[in-house]
């Protein structure tokens, strides 16, 4: 019995076979899902432009400082008060809110008077307040923009 060669056509069919043997492989296996979380790609966030977005989101959220004002200086309240909006006050409180933002400074287009007996101390309050310099008030150590409340209880103490 004599041996004959493989003919060079075998041999080449028998490289294709293994060719494709081996991409079937290759593209049957399964391949890790591409990263498009883009928290994953994004560096982390600083604590402090966190505190400030949900300030912004919420200027009244809870916080660790309110913000203080540093004087109250012009007055809230300019006297003498004239005797009429004096009997007209007995028996009421003045409040008001107004913005803060994080260098201390009031943002008097947010300005708002919530209860007053007359508009000769709304008058004056606002006037006053957009003097005034503040601290603001802290989130996490952080600077946010929040909201100020000011009261004056004019009822009579007993």
């Amino acid at each position: 019995m004599t041996r004959t060669r493989p003919s060079a056509a075998a041999h080449a069919l028998v490289a294709c076979l293994v060719l494709l043997a081996g991409s079937a492989a290759c593209a049957s296996a399964p391949k890790d899902p591409p990263v498009t979380n883009a928290q994953l790609l994004a560096p982390p966030k600083d604590s402090c432009v966190t505190a400030r977005e949900d300030a912004a989101a919420d200027p009244r959220l809870d916080v660790e400082r309110v913000p203080t004002p540093k004087a109250m200086v012009p007055p809230p309240i300019k006297t003498p008060v004239p005797r009429t909006v004096l009997r007209a006050s007995r028996g009421t409180e003045i409040r008001a809110e107004v913005l803060v933002d994080t260098l201390g400074r009031p943002d008097m287009a947010t300005f708002k008077m919530l209860a007053t007996p007359n508009a000769w101390y709304t008058t004056n309050l606002k006037a006053a307040m957009a003097q005034w310099s503040f601290e603001p008030a802290l989130r996490n150590g952080c600077k946010v923009p929040r909201f100020y409340q000011f009261m004056v209880d004019l009822r009579p103490r007993r």
